[in-house]
């Protein structure tokens, strides 16, 4: 079988994989919509309170109650997940409910077994004093030590057990494939990944129900409540798929020590499972969330599979390094360098188209690079990743050269930033995306006839705006004769009819309101109309990606 048959047999695989098991996974939920919305002033108390997120949410380990302000219960108790409706947590409330603030206080997990929580008030009566602004939030999970140990564990030893193989079968070569040193850290790297594989999924299961539950190690450890975990949750799911793919490639793997002529099939055919388990993380990631998934989350395993393949490989280097000491070895270890070199521009390139790929749907702008705990953290892995591309060129160019000298600092200096990418991914896929806190929005546009119209919301997010517009003519100068200026709100990711207020003017040619015109996350479009004293119209829409927190 040649090189091209397996890479076509690998494709093929993959591909099955994608159509067949797009639809259980999913990635962190986020309110879009609830009933009464934040800070909402109704006339009569309403009869039940209703969240509806992005996706649907588990239907365990969820959470939906009403206090009053004085921290009495309000609801009936009866509050859940609604079956028809798995997207919606909704609860019934007491009858006759008097004039007064209330905090709809919510717990729900996502999909993927991110939980989320937070407070929604609402006031019932115009007259009630106390108010209840302030008391609006949402937190999402945040990633904790025993997670990012195990989640780095499961990255690293996939990584290294896809890297490896990739090293054995197409970098070293066949020359010295049997040589004895390469042959034993071949085999001892396999081992060791695989069983630093199967630790990492096994205590995955737990390590979920610690999320999901907000209940400590000890506490969960029992065969119900697993099997609770396993039996109502996506993550359950997931991690059974997980299971019966890591006993195959177990299975598989203890055929490695066979004849060469099954050895060569038996590694492709690992490898192939080893890219399985692989694409399992690419479905739990943010890609699954978007439009196109089978879009997004190919995308986001080509990003999984390079990354893995260049760290792999990099570890095979470094445990190979005595080869450049022994001189019937060495100029083969040099020739390796120089194979990798070639498929190292290609990952390079997968790396950073699908990871510029991924910040445009995960980062709305360049702000939220730094105002995010999300753009922090992936600015700081764009960082180290060109700090590592650095290095591999340092590296490319030694083994072009032959140059012996600081090549083993060097290749440790890449790996070991390599590893710590591999910590930071895993904190930035348990981090929710960028496009959950845009930040204001402010737009210009210039229209035919040279006007211009600049729009601002601020903070940008569900609940209480400030909205400002700026009215300037051609020249540059403020358009003083407005008779009329009225913004209309349409909600496009939902049909919620529209919404119309006028603005007040505040200077010569600036004007603005303040409300709660958006009263759920995702892409609205604001029509601004303009009517002058002369009966001219002017027109235009603005479209703005409003944040959930």
């Amino acid at each position: 079988m040649n090189i091209k048959i397996k890479i076509s047999t690998f494709i093929v695989i993959i591909s099955l994989f994608l159509f067949l098991f797009p639809t259980i996974f999913s990635a962190h939920a986020y309110i879009k919509k609830s009933t009464p919305f934040e800070d909402e002033i109704l006339e009569k108390a309403p009869t039940e309170v209703m969240i509806q997120f992005n996706e649907s949410i588990q239907p365990t380990f969820n959470s939906i109650k009403v206090f009053d302000s004085q921290g009495n219960r309000v609801d009936k108790e009866n509050g859940g997940v609604d079956p028809s409706q798995p997207a919606i947590l909704k609860s019934g409330l007491k009858p006759n409910l008097p004039d007064g603030t209330y905090r709809i206080k919510w717990k729900a997990v996502s999909s993927d077994g991110h939980p989320v929580q937070g407070v929604i008030g609402f006031q019932v009566g115009a007259e009630v004093i106390d108010s209840t602004a302030g008391i609006n939030e949402t937190q999402g999970y945040t990633p904790k030590g025993d997670l990012i140990i195990i989640r780095w564990l499961q990255y690293i030893s996939n990584a290294c057990y896809l890297g490896l193989l990739f090293f054995y079968m197409l970098i070293v070569p066949k020359a010295i494939q049997d040589n004895r040193l390469v042959n034993n850290k071949f085999l001892r790297g396999i081992i060791t990944s695989f069983v630093a594989l199967f630790l990492s999924i096994m205590l995955s299961l737990p390590l979920e129900a610690t999320i999901e539950a907000g209940l400590p190690w000890n506490e969960v450890l029992s065969f119900q409540f697993l099997g609770n975990i396993i039996g109502n949750t996506t993550f359950g799911q997931t991690w059974i798929f997980q299971v019966i793919i890591l006993l195959t490639l177990g299975y598989m793997t203890s055929f490695i020590w066979m004849a060469e002529a099954i050895k060569r099939s038996v590694l492709w055919v690992c490898f192939c499972l080893g890219a399985g388990l692989l694409l399992t993380k690419a479905f739990t990631s943010h890609a699954a969330t978007q439009i196109n998934p089978l879009l997004t989350i190919s995308m986001d395993f080509i990003h999984l599979l390079a990354a893995s393949i260049w760290i792999g490989s990099l570890i095979g280097f470094v445990v190979l390094l005595p080869l450049r000491k022994n001189t019937e070895t060495k100029e083969y270890f040099f020739l390796m360098i120089k194979r990798f070199s070639n498929w190292g521009i290609t990952l390079v390139l997968l790396l950073t188209l699908t990871g510029v790929f991924s910040s445009l749907l995960h980062v709305p702008n360049a702000s939220t690079l730094i105002q995010t705990d999300y753009g922090k953290v992936l600015s700081s892995k764009v960082i180290l990743f060109l700090l590592m591309l650095l290095l591999a060129a340092v590296n490319f160019i030694k083994g072009k050269r032959d140059k012996n000298k600081g090549l083993k600092v060097s290749l440790w200096g890449e790996l070991s930033i390599g590893l710590v990418i591999l910590v930071i991914s895993v904190v930035l896929t348990n981090l929710p995306t960028a496009m959950q806190s845009p930040g204001p929005f402010k737009e210009t546009k210039t229209l035919i006839h040279g006007n211009q119209v600049t729009l601002s919301a601020t903070p940008n997010i569900v609940g209480e705006n400030l909205f400002e517009v700026s009215l300037k003519d051609r020249q540059g100068r403020a358009i003083k004769d407005v008779e009329q200026i009225h913004l209309t709100f349409t909600m496009l990711d939902m049909d919620m009819g529209e919404e119309t207020v006028d603005l007040k003017k505040v200077a010569e040619g600036k004007y603005e309101a303040q409300g709660l015109h958006f009263t759920m996350a995702g892409h609205w479009d604001i029509h601004v109309h303009v009517l002058t004293k002369s009966l001219e119209s002017i027109d235009t829409d603005f479209r703005c990606l409003v944040g959930s927190q």
